[in-house]
């Protein structure tokens, strides 16, 4: 079944962000190639985005996801950690 966004996870919902990777080359490959980056945003329901009660988290790695729907499970389960406090330096207590 397909997961409808955004989910909510204890009390908060998680919204997956997949963006293509910033094409910084020009060497005739194209830019799909670069593949997707992923942030996950965190808020109450209903928050408006860019208030107080919504915060943004982006998941730093050197390499891209070469797949869209992998980096969006990747994102909504980064989303999770965060909730779950498995991320160092981020948190969502205050929300």
């Amino acid at each position: 079944m397909a997961e409808l966004y955004p989910a909510l996870y204890k009390d908060f919902e998680v919204h997956p962000l997949v963006f293509s990777r910033a094409f910084d080359k020009f060497d005739g490959h194209k830019r799909h190639s670069e593949g997707y980056d992923v942030a996950v945003r965190v808020c109450r329901p209903g928050a408006i985005s860019g208030s107080k009660a919504s915060r943004v988290f982006r998941l730093v790695l050197p390499v891209t996801f070469s797949d869209f729907g992998v980096a969006k499970r990747s994102a909504s389960q980064y989303g999770a950690d965060i909730i779950d406090g498995k991320v160092e330096g981020a948190t969502v207590q205050d929300l």
